[in-house]
């Protein structure tokens, strides 16, 4: 999907689920914002480094005489020399990367930083990428579907990241969708089927994962499993989702929900940590298997979502 799409399409969703219109009424002057920068919040792979930033926003109303709003920012890192550029990415918080909105520093030449405070100013909607107004900026930034990051010569992606969120919030963490489990997605042969089915992940605080699997059409359904292989093959099983002693069905709706952790992990050497990195690079799938179909009738890949469909 292109980004601009993507774009239109995170923030109809926003709105959608915005009960109390707060998200339709405009950019609130005074509003301030929060990014706190670590290794470990860079995607896919979390970086090892003792490193920080901390990015700070106000929303700011128009000067006299103008009719343009703004947003002030400052950047203070720690234990950082090299910085070559900071952004405002468009993403959630398990998204590898996500389109540039704003550029909020450049350092072509690599200089040695020394000062705490990396870079401050503010900028307006002509400064936003993608076509994003300052109002849907804000609206990413509410919802924490907006990061900052910090780049370096020494890292491909970013050194450092953070979810920007109101001041006090706290920053929604990974997410995760199958979006589609058909019976044409099973390897190594297809299966046919008019079974559907699709599945959700939500990382939660303490380092467990809540999960939803739906089905539509499925009959007799025994197990159904989180796998660990690209699209293209098959896998070992990772994390039990469902298992029934007798077979159900025909079912639509929910087939199992709940949560796991590291220690239902079935795949040896394996820890959690490992597992989210593979669902961030497209690199894990969820399987339902039937009784007329043991290896499998419907499949799809996990991907990283900024919101849960």
């Amino acid at each position: 999907m292109r980004p601009s799409r993507f774009l239109v399409l995170l923030i109809a969703v926003l709105a959608a689920c915005d009960d109390e219109n707060d998200l339709g009424l405009g950019v609130g002057a005074g509003e301030r914002f929060t990014a706190s920068m670590t290794g470990a919040a860079v995607r896919p792979i979390p970086v090892g480094t003792t490193a920080t930033a901390t990015a700070s926003f106000v929303v700011k109303e128009p000067s006299i005489g103008s009719s343009t709003s703004s947003i002030g920012f400052e950047i203070s890192t720690s234990q950082l020399t090299s910085v070559t550029a900071a952004h405002i990415h468009l993403g959630g918080s398990a998204v590898t990367t996500g389109p540039i909105l704003v550029t909020l520093f450049t350092n072509t030449n690599d200089t040695t930083i020394t000062a705490s405070q990396l870079v401050g100013g503010s900028f307006t909607e002509a400064n936003i990428g993608n076509g994003v107004s300052l109002d849907s900026l804000v609206r990413l930034m509410r919802s924490g579907n907006a990061f900052v990051d910090l780049h370096s010569r020494s890292s491909v992606l970013s050194i450092v990241r953070g979810q920007i969120v109101p001041n006090g919030g706290t920053a929604p963490l990974d997410r995760f969708a199958v979006q589609s489990m058909t019976g044409a997605k099973e390897q190594p042969l297809p299966v046919p089927t008019s079974a559907t089915g699709s599945a959700t992940f939500e990382l939660l605080a303490g380092n467990s994962v809540r999960f939803d699997v739906k089905v539509a059409g499925l009959t007799g359904a025994t197990m159904a499993h989180i796998h660990t292989a690209p699209a293209d093959s098959v896998g070992p099983i990772a994390v039990t989702l469902f298992s029934g002693t007798t077979a159900t069905g025909p079912l639509t709706g929910t087939l199992a929900n709940g949560t796991f952790s590291g220690s239902n992990i079935e795949l040896p050497g394996m820890t959690l940590d490992s597992l989210l990195t593979l669902m961030r690079l497209g690199r894990a799938y969820v399987n339902v298997h039937t009784s007329t179909r043991p290896n499998g009738e419907i499949r799809g890949q996990i991907e990283p979502v900024s919101v849960l469909p």
